[in-house]
């Protein structure tokens, strides 16, 4: 809960700077830095926190990079209100086996930004549909997977013979947690 409360004053405060956007672009082509820049100023400062990160820890694999600045790109179809992140973060800690069964719903069309599930509809839903923007904009396949997967609880203990996928996903977990 310490974290959530560190990444709430995160999101509050500290927002992304004329230099943040450089170091993004210098990591994205011209169309993944489209997507990029659909995503909302907070979650666009979140990415670069977690770019930076994973670069002080030495990693500089060009998909890792670039999932960083876009894991989090399928939260710009339903844009969340603070509040309704402080809610999901709240009830993950509380319920959150109800939170993933409310989360797997598809939105209800009619109520659409009116339905009481559609920020945990986002929360659980957001890798999928960011892998899937991404393969709109030609993004390569190994960074649609780190998008795609980078909320997926991996297999703890198998930390020897990873697949190169698997260890990027662990790393971008980590940056993910830790920004």
């Amino acid at each position: 809960m310490l974290y959530r409360t560190r990444q709430f004053w995160q999101v509050v405060g500290r927002r992304r700077t004329d230099s943040d956007l450089e170091l993004a672009e210098s990591v994205l082509t011209p169309a993944e830095y489209d997507l990029f820049q659909q995503m909302s100023r907070s979650d666009q400062a979140h990415s670069i926190r977690v770019l930076r990160f994973l670069l002080e820890k030495g990693q500089h694999q060009p998909d890792l990079l670039k999932a960083a600045l876009l894991h989090d790109v399928g939260k710009s179809i339903f844009p969340l209100h603070i509040w309704e992140r402080v809610i999901i973060v709240l009830s993950k800690a509380i319920i959150p086996k109800k939170v993933s069964v409310w989360g797997s719903s598809p939105m209800d069309e009619d109520q659409g930004f009116m339905c009481w599930r559609r920020g945990f509809i986002v929360s659980e839903q957001h890798p999928e549909w960011g892998a899937q923007m991404a393969a709109e904009a030609s993004v390569s396949a190994l960074t649609r997977t780190l998008i795609r997967y980078h909320h997926v609880a991996l297999p703890v203990g198998r930390e020897v013979d990873q697949s190169l996928e698997e260890r990027l996903l662990r790393a971008l977990q980590a940056a993910d947690e830790e920004s």
